[in-house]
């Protein structure tokens, strides 16, 4: 309905109109005006396009897709623009148009209402009169919903808010209607506009049509033979057939599908044109009679156009908020609130909420004023986010907050509250704040509901520390619900935060709030004493109530007093009358002024008593009140009056109340009235508790007695303690001393334990598989021994740090306690479910400077204790007396104590003492970097794809950050909230609590070193010759430093004003403010990789790679001091400590070395890292070194004096498979890193000298190595296996293998951008793999022989492969690997392909001797060389100008594409098995035969380098970059050389043939191990003789001896079980197994062997024969192992359980729970392990990383998985001879 904007253009056109519907003028003559004016009108507008969706605002984060829909008329965007006039003055007499400003609303008001809406808008066809083709409602409504449904393809399910204004709205309902008629049996994406949550805003639809709407239709008739149309009009005629069909449809479609809101806007307001026919669209036509109605003062054409925040605007946003947000934010529905208190079930607090408080509000009619300012404060839009309510102890602050809660909870707007209180045990435990917070916010936003789940999916809140759980419970997910709350934002109300004991934590939540509450849609408000005056932010705004004015505060305590004291009168009844007098009243009130809590206390106090002494202690309160201007501070008079109850407390029970006092003061937890007097009277029982009742009765008025006595004690107020405690207030006569009552109550806590811990009240060791809730069952733990089991060392540190004589007096029961009773105390942790509170509180207890060195050394094993068996306790609390004693050291005081009882001895495999690694974290992959917060709490570490930040204590990940790519350098911020790290391209900088980024700093170079300075407030970080400083706290630029001259940066100092730079030939320290080099350091040779500055930046401590040695230099001579020397190979890393007394060190040799730097000796050798320390750093306070390896771990050390150096390495490396001999007196075992064999002795646990069974290594068959020369991609000789390296300078890196060829993998190569790894194999497959995951991701077939040669094209879309069946073939990578091409012409396998850099062609090389150009377009052949030989290599130069061939004939022709000129390089004395271009053309590198690699200069055509260090032939060669060679050969190693000097930079030994299981003969005179390479070796130890057997075609899993030893079985990965003989040396018989085998084992005759495959089939093979006797379906369960009980019986083991099972029958004869997540088990006393036996005897061993199991009758060994051999002897006294498990039940 756009008529009117034709009459709103001439002051005439209207008077026209008008006559022309009153016949009153000619028809021609009104014809040709209107004509007129409607061409000019219509003409000056834009044309209108075709329909279509415009989005005008898309935000990151869309909660809401806002649409809105034009009415008729004017063209978009002009219908959606409100104009003004311009500013400036008009020529009064202008013929040209007036100048305005045009406001697009939807673009530019909406989006900031709704900054989490999509907004657009939708354009169609809408011109009712000129050039128009008719369109009508249901085409237009049609194009909507098709338009709507492909912009929604990515956000199905999203709310839809839509604005129709006029006809659009009608085009919106049959836009509806269509979506819900399209609902069929099968599905129709149009269907989900229906289905969603929407709302619908009308703006003056004409759902009943327009009286209007006839005038119309006479003027388009009257246009029609220019091309007008009416059909618009016609449907738009009031009360017409089609609108009531339309509206009845409409209501069917809101009906069903997602809930669906209207609201009706109607005008008030007719045109001026048309003010006697009223406005265009009544208010009965365009409201619907249903939802909400809202008027908007404007006419019909202002409805939808807006030129500024005026009250017309304001008012049409506010409603349609009303209804937006319940789209935005819908209330968590049933399901996920259940799913969340789960999930948070243990920190959600149930007495911390307001409505839980017995506190109550404020008395009404007190306190308004100040409330009404908190409202207005928490609605208002504007202001400080955090509202911090300030008042001392009594001052009412509780009450205010209570009240809040109820009048924001009437707003609608409380988002959560948590009332702290000393007398609610978790209520003062900040832990639970957030949990609370979270679970509340998450019940009113079904958004943040969702995010919380997500965000709890893999995480457990009591693994996460306060800034984590701040992150992940509230920033995070709030900060995805930023839509204000019902136009509001919701406010959190936190109260008594002064009541918790733990102030820094305390802080640190506020300090939380304050630095995220801008990021979030809440508001805090938080009441409290008086804090820290440190919190200054723009979002504070504190409030003191001390500063109240006084009058006010009086009035409002009067009127509480009044009505507290009329309910006494009202007990009292005719003798309450006048009672109590205004003189009374206002003696309370003027000495409780302005503390709430006096008159409160007062009224309690009063009240307790029996009625006829109501009045009396009321006159003696008042008599013995201070004399007013006698006190100082308005707590004086408070105290006063807690003197007062005190004192008549003592007259009635002196001694008791003395004692109760004491306790209750400092008690860690609410203490019950049994409690107390189990603690104070251990032996009175029932008098017992009478007597500390009767004295707790006359406390009631300070202290909330429950009437059970089981439940816990409270103090009423925090301001009693403190009066007790403080002897200026309570004076000599009732002031409890801290240190006697922690003295006190420490004391009995440890006598209750001396009494009750020595009952077997939880079971005893005779039960040690007894799971945890079957201990719970049978458990009674008294409330005073659960208080004295997890608190009593609490009181033992206070004391300490209190008074330090007293403490010495404990000592001696404290020793006692720790040699008697630990393990009892352990036990019953672990029942209680605090074993965590043990760690804690031991590590407090050990690192107290004033301990005495016995305590110390105790609480340090009890802790070590419980964290090495922590996982394990928690589950079986009895285990403390058996797997937890065996797992520590010998002479380890408490294993000293315990461990004489044991049936078993561990004889080799475990530490003698306590050894420096405290704990140790896997991570799976590289640790390149370590880095400690200053204050040695936190440690940061990177491992490429991931930055965790980890605490030390716990060892567990506090935060992993997963950057946009592999970091180059971190850095960890003092304070630990930050890290930064730097890049190929910059550097980002993290929080560390939120992982919001801070910084990203762009640069076009690779960062190599980055820190924090300047208190944190800066980074500063450089590349190879420039430095930057960034600004963290203002987010800008500071610095930009050359470097003179260029170096790579290696370090900087603490201050961040010196830099390390590594120059061609030369150490610098440069002054990093101008980029000049300060000093040189006198060095001959500079091969330094590894540098670090001291803490006073005086000296630098360097190492490198090359050079085992490290060296001390003064700064500013340049001189060396020191030279510290002892690693074995090159040195990845150094660090000074805090006192720059000591340095720590990492290397290749896998140690770990701190040395002292004044005399340069080694003072601690840390071994345990199976695989290269490639990274260490020392803590702040020089107690610990962390450190990270290759091997996947970051490790923790103590460094403190007194602890036992780690064993030597060589017992770290990966065991691979082990075998006990007959007599139980040797153990064979093979380790990952050799093909070595060796023999341990039971007895004294010494290795014998090792036999040694073939060659170490393979070699390689193929290699291709990553554009950016970090990653090498190798297929050893016949394997099917292929690894991914990182390229470094290690001697051995393990990989993760990617298998999936069935045969030998003979061509490999990267992508472009290093993301794809391709492999062709003999399988004749080609298989594209992702490097990161290791996953395959295609497979191409096609190919009709072996794949020789693969190479992806320049933009990694496209693959060329040459293959033994003669073609080449081309494959479309972007799909699913269509073969796009087949490429015809060789007469001879295609040995060599490549793309040029352009893709167009594509180069080969065959065994026919030809070397070919093909057109990759057309097919076809353009260029041909014949060669004397086959063609091993080619390859293209960058430009494509040139291309080289290696040849057979020994010789590598250069051809010059473009003169047609071949140079031919010749000095190889054997065939050329690869070349390869540099990158600017002028050299090429060669791998032969002859086992050279050479390096050519095309210019002059002479080899520049020749180099002949590998042992074989080297196949293949690369340069990656033109100052580095690759190469690979045959002698399996592989190398990078220095182009200019021919010098070794790298040689990585990683293609080992490992033992993958070992058996030996009966007679112990045979030995046969099964390889990774597949084949079986068969060694006789008496001759020294060997032999091999071959026909595996994959990993050897286990080999067995048959009963006389002239045969072996044999299982394989390959799927089949081979029957060998000895002395033939050849296969008998090969059988296909159909599936890979879990586990295999021999029966005890030695004649069968049973088989359990993945599908839990298990199968028997006679040995001698080799064939399949029986077979039957097993339970296939994830991780099973099996051994046989005897001849008849044997166990399968799993994840799920332990089962019998009897051979004969093949049935399940019985079922036992697992006991363990370990391949050792414990059931009724018995041990069952993956071997032949089962023992009868006292033992368990539940070790973590076990990877093989072998046992007897004489004892059991264990192979890690982090390395070493750990065999435990079972005792000759103890031995029982093997028997079935159904004769001893």
């Amino acid at each position: 309905m756009r008529l009117q904007v034709l009459f709103q253009m001439s002051p005439i056109a209207p008077a026209i109109i008008i006559y022309i519907a009153g016949g009153g003028l000619h028809l021609s003559v009104a014809t040709c005006i209107c004509l007129f004016f409607l061409q000019f009108v219509l003409l000056d507008e834009e044309k209108q396009n075709t329909s279509q969706i415009h989005v005008l605002f898309d935000p990151k984060d869309v909660l809401v897709d806002i649409v809105a829909v034009q009415g008729l008329g004017s063209a978009y965007p002009h219908t959606w623009m409100g104009k003004r006039k311009a500013k400036g003055r008009q020529a009064k007499f202008s013929l040209s148009k007036p100048e305005v400003e045009k406001v697009m609303w939807l673009e530019e008001y909406l989006p900031k209402d709704f900054p989490t809406a999509r907004i657009m808008a939708f354009e169609y066809n809408s011109k009712w009169l000129f050039n128009a083709d008719f369109m009508g409602l249901d085409d237009h409504a049609t194009a909507l919903l098709d338009a709507l449904v492909k912009q929604r393809q990515t956000s199905p399910g999203r709310p839809i808010l839509f604005i129709g204004h006029s006809y659009g709205g009608l085009v919106v309902k049959k836009t509806l209607i269509l979506s819900h008629k399209s609902k069929t049996d099968s599905f129709d994406p149009r269907q989900e506009i229906t289905d969603v949550e929407s709302c619908i805003a009308f703006l003056g639809t004409p759902h009943q049509g327009s009286n209007h709407a006839l005038f119309a239709r006479i003027l388009s008739f009257i246009y029609r033979p220019f091309g007008g149309t009416y059909g618009y009009v016609l449907e738009l005629l009031s009360d017409n057939d089609r609108l009531i069909e339309l509206d009845r449809d409409f209501r069917d479609a809101l009906s069903e599908g997602g809930t669906k809101q209207t609201i009706c806007f109607y005008e008030t307001k007719a045109q001026a044109w048309s003010w006697p026919l009223g406005p265009i669209v009544t208010r009965t036509s365009a409201c619907l009679g249903q939802g909400r109605e809202a008027a908007m003062e404007c006419n019909h054409n202002e409805m939808n156009k807006f030129i500024d925040h005026d009250g017309r605007y304001q008012s049409f946003i506010d409603n349609l908020q009303r209804v937006y947000n319940p789209l935005a934010n819908p209330v968590a529905n049933d399901v996920s609130k259940d799913k969340l208190r789960k999930m948070l079930s243990g920190r959600i607090t149930n007495g911390s909420a307001y409505s839980s408080t017995e506190i109550g509000g404020c008395t009404t009619g007190t306190r308004e004023i100040i409330m009404e300012e908190i409202v207005d404060w928490a609605c208002s839009p504007t202001g400080g986010k955090v509202y911090w309510l300030v008042g001392m102890a009594g001052t009412g602050k509780t009450t205010i907050a209570y009240t809040l809660c109820e009048r924001l909870k009437d707003e609608g707007i409380l988002g959560a509250s948590f009332f702290c209180s000393t007398t609610e045990d978790q209520t003062h435990n900040m832990l639970s704040v957030f949990p609370t917070i979270a679970y509340a916010l998450g019940t009113h936003s079904q958004r943040i509901a969702d995010a919380l789940l997500g965000s709890l999916k893999d995480k457990d809140v009591a693994d996460m520390n306060l800034r984590d759980t701040f992150t992940t419970l509230i920033s995070s997910p709030v900060s995805l619900d930023n839509s204000p709350f019902r136009g509001k934002t919701r406010v959190i109300v936190l109260d008594g935060f002064d009541q918790v004991r733990d102030r820094d934590r305390v802080e640190a939540i506020i300090s939380l709030i304050l630095g995220h509450v801008h990021e979030v849609a809440l508001k805090f408000f938080i009441s409290s004493r008086p804090l820290s005056n440190k919190f200054k932010d723009p979002q504070l705004q504190r409030i003191d109530l001390y500063n109240r004015p006084s009058q006010e505060v009086r009035q409002d305590i009067r009127l509480y007093v009044q009505r507290r004291l009329k309910e006494l009168a009202a007990r009292l009844g005719d003798e309450g009358m006048g009672w109590p007098t205004e003189e009374e009243v206002d003696a309370v009130v003027e000495c409780a002024s302005p503390l709430f809590i006096y008159a409160a206390t007062v009224c309690s106090y009063v009240g307790e008593e029996d009625d006829d002494q109501i009045k009396r202690r009321l006159k003696a309160v008042i008599d013995r009140a201070p004399v007013k201007g006698s006190t100082r501070l308005p707590t004086d008079k408070l105290y006063a009056l807690y003197a007062q109850i005190t004192d008549a407390a003592y007259k009635k029970s002196n001694e008791d109340v003395d004692e109760v006092l004491g306790f209750i003061t400092v008690a860690r937890d609410h203490l019950s009235v049994r409690a107390i007097a189990s603690l104070l009277f251990p032996d009175d029982g029932a008098e017992g508790e009478s007597r500390i009742s009767a004295a707790l009765n006359a406390l009631r008025s300070v202290l909330s007695v429950p009437i059970d006595r089981n439940e816990g004690v409270k103090v009423i107020h925090a301001s009693f303690p403190d009066f007790l405690t403080d002897p200026a207030h309570s004076g000599e006569a009732y002031y409890q001393s801290p240190s006697e009552c922690h003295r006190k109550l420490g004391t009995s806590c440890l006598s209750l334990m001396e009494k009750l811990l020595d009952r077997d009240d939880i079971g005893g060791p005779q039960d040690p598989d007894t799971s945890l809730g079957d201990v719970r069952k049978g458990t009674n733990i008294s409330g005073a021994l659960e208080y004295s089991c997890v608190h009593w060392i609490s009181h033992v540190v206070e004391l300490y740090s209190l008074k330090l004589e007293s403490a010495k007096e404990l000592e001696a029961d404290v020793v006692s306690f720790f040699e008697t009773r630990v393990l009892r105390w352990l036990a019953h942790l672990s029942v209680l479910g605090k074993l965590s509170h043990a760690v804690g509180s031991l590590r407090k207890l050990e690192l107290h400077s004033q301990v005495s060195a016995s305590i110390r050394r105790a609480s340090m094993e009890a802790r070590r204790l419980t964290s090495l068996s922590y996982s394990h306790l928690e589950d079986y609390p009895l285990q403390v007396y058996y797997s937890a004693v065996m797992r520590i050291p010998k002479k380890s005081d408490i294993a000293k104590r315990f461990h004489k009882d044991w049936s078993w001895e561990v004889t080799s495999g475990l530490a003698e003492d306590w050894e420096r690694c405290e704990g140790v974290l896997k991570v799976g992959q590289v640790v390149w970097s370590v880095v400690f917060s200053n204050d040695g709490r936190m440690v940061a570490a990177h491992t490429g794809g991931e930055i965790r930040i980890c605490g030390v204590e716990e060892l567990k990940g506090l935060s992993v950050l997963k950057p946009p790519e592999y970091p180059t350098c971190i850095a960890l911020s003092g304070d630990g909230k930050s890290v930064a790290a730097g890049f190929k391209g910059g550097i980002h900088v993290w929080d560390v609590e939120t992982k919001n980024e801070r910084v990203r700093d762009i640069r076009e170079e690779t960062i190599s070193r980055i820190a924090f300075i300047d208190q944190d407030r800066e980074v500063i970080y450089g590349s190879n010759n420039s430095i930057y400083r960034y600004s963290v706290k203002s987010n800008k630029r500071l610095a930009d430093i050359k470097l003179e001259p260029e170096g790579q940066l290696l370090s900087f100092s603490r201050d961040g004003k010196k830099a390390i730079s590594k120059g061609q030939n030369n150490i610098y320290v440069v002054n990093t403010e101008t980029g000049v080099t300060m000093s040189t350091l006198n060095i001959v040779r500079p091969h330094v990789d590894a540098a670090a500055f001291s803490r006073d930046g005086k000296r630098i401590v360097v190492s490198g790679l090359y050079d085992e040695t490290v060296r001390i230099f003064e700064i500013q001579s340049g001189n060396e001091e020191t030279q510290l020397v002892g690693h074995n190979f090159g040195v990845t890393s150094v660090a000074f400590s805090g006192d720059d007394q000591r340095i720590v060190t990492g290397s290749f040799d896998n140690s770990v070395r701190v040395w002292n730097v004044s005399d340069g000796k080694e003072e601690m050798k840390l071994v345990g890292h199976p695989n290269v320390s490639r990274s260490v750093a020392y803590s702040g306070d020089g107690l610990r070194v962390a450190s990270g390896s290759d091997d996947g771990t970051l490790r923790i050390w103590s460094v403190e004096p007194g602890l036992e150096e780690e064993r030597p390495s060589e017992g770290r490396y990966t065991v691979t498979a082990l075998a006990l001999s007959s007599d139980g007196q040797k153990v064979f075992y093979a380790r990952r890193d050799s093909s070595q064999i060796r023999i341990r002795n039971v007895d004294n646990g010494e290795d014998e000298r090792p036999l040694i069974i073939g060659r170490d290594y393979d070699h390689i068959h193929t290699v291709a190595i990553s554009k950016d020369g970090k990653h090498a991609a190798i297929a050893t000789a016949g394997s099917k296996l292929l690894d991914i390296y990182n390229v470094d300078y290690s001697r051995y890196f393990p990989a993760t293998g990617m298998f999936g060829h069935k045969d030998v993998i003979s061509s490999v190569a990267f992508s472009p951008d290093d993301r794809k790894v391709a492999s062709g194999s003999r399988d004749k497959t080609i298989r594209i793999w992702d490097r990161r995951t290791r996953k395959e991701e295609k497979k191409l077939e096609g190919h009709e022989n072996s794949v020789c040669s693969v190479s992806f094209s320049s933009d990694g879309s496209k693959l060329v492969s040459g293959s033994s069946d003669h073609t080449i073939r081309i494959w479309d990578l972007e799909t699913e690997g269509v073969m796009m091409k087949t490429l015809r012409g060789h007469t001879g396998p295609v040995l060599s392909v490549a793309f040029s850099s352009n893709s167009q062609k594509v180069l080969s090389g065959s065994h026919d001797k030809t070397v070919r150009i093909w057109d990759v377009e057309t097919g076809e052949v353009e260029r041909q060389w014949v060669h004397e030989g086959s063609i091993w290599s080619v390859a293209f130069s960058l430009s494509n100008s040139k291309i080289v061939s290696g040849c057979n004939n020994h010789t590598i022709y250069v051809w010059d594409l473009e003169r047609g000129k071949v140079t031919t390089l010749e000095g190889h004395t054997d065939a050329v098995l690869s070349v390869a271009f540099s990158s600017d053309q002028q050299k090429v590198v060669s791998g032969s035969h002859d086992k050279t690699v050479r390096i050519w200069d095309l210019e002059t055509g002479k080899e520049v380098q020749t180099i002949t260090r590998h042992m074989d032939s080297v196949q293949l060669v690369t340069f990656p970059k033109d100052d580095t060679v690759f190469s690979a050969s045959y002698d399996g190693t592989f190398r990078a050389w220095d182009v200019r000097t021919g010098k070794e930079r790298i040689q990585m030994v990683g293609f080992i043939n490992w033992m993958s299981s070992i058996a030996l003969s009966s007679d112990n005179r045979l030995l046969a191990v099964g390889m990774n390479n597949f084949m079986i070796r068969i060694w006789n130890m008496e001759t020294g003789d060997e032999r091999i057997l071959r026909g595996h075609t994959d990993k050897v899993t286990s080999i067995v001896f048959s009963y006389n030893n002239e045969k072996i079985l044999s299982v394989s990965d390959d799927r089949t079980v081979r029957i060998w003989s000895v002395e033939k040396r050849e296969q008998e018989k090969k059988s296909n197994t159909g599936k890979k085998m879990l586990s295999t084992t021999l029966s005890p005759d030695s004649k069968i062997v049973a088989l359990l495959d993945g599908n839990g089939v298990i199968s028997f093979w006679n040995v001698e024969t080799g064939a399949m006797e029986k077979k039957f379906q097993g339970r296939h369960t994830y991780g099973s192992s099996m051994s046989f009980i005897d001849d008849t019986h044997f166990l399968v083991w799993s994840r799920g359980g332990i089962q019998i099972w009897n051979m004969e029958t093949g049935q399940e004869e019985e079922r036992m729970p697992d006991t363990a997540n370990v391949p050792v088990l414990a059931y009724k006393g018995w041990i069952y392990s993956p071997s032949i036996s089962a023992i009868k005897t006292r033992c368990w061993f539940p070790l973590d990383g076990v990877s093989t199991v072998v046992s007897n009758a004489s004892g059991v060994v264990f192979a890690l998985e982090l390395g070493g051999v750990i065999v435990v002897k079972f005792k000759q006294s103890m031995l029982r001879e093997q028997q079935s498990i159904f004769q001893t039940r």
